[in-house]
């Protein structure tokens, strides 16, 4: 998750409730998108960071063991 996604987050959701409270439907709907969009972008970061981890453990995983030291 990054900060500009929980600034994005914020923003709609403030435009959003504007939009509500103003009975603006079009900021409304903006401020919806705009939320969304930086949920899902939040989401898809952390989902890479998962796979990136996922990968680096079977990485390690699959090294062959080091042969112990012969002196």
């Amino acid at each position: 998750m990054t900060m500009k996604d929980k600034v994005q987050q914020t923003v709609g959701g403030a435009r959003e409730k504007l939009g509500s409270v103003t009975g603006n439907r079009r900021l409304q709907a903006s401020g919806r998108a705009q939320r969304r969009r930086a949920q899902v972008r939040e989401v898809a970061h952390d989902l890479r960071a998962k796979a990136r981890g996922l990968v680096r453990d079977a990485q390690v995983r699959r090294r062959p063991a080091r042969p112990a030291d012969p002196r």
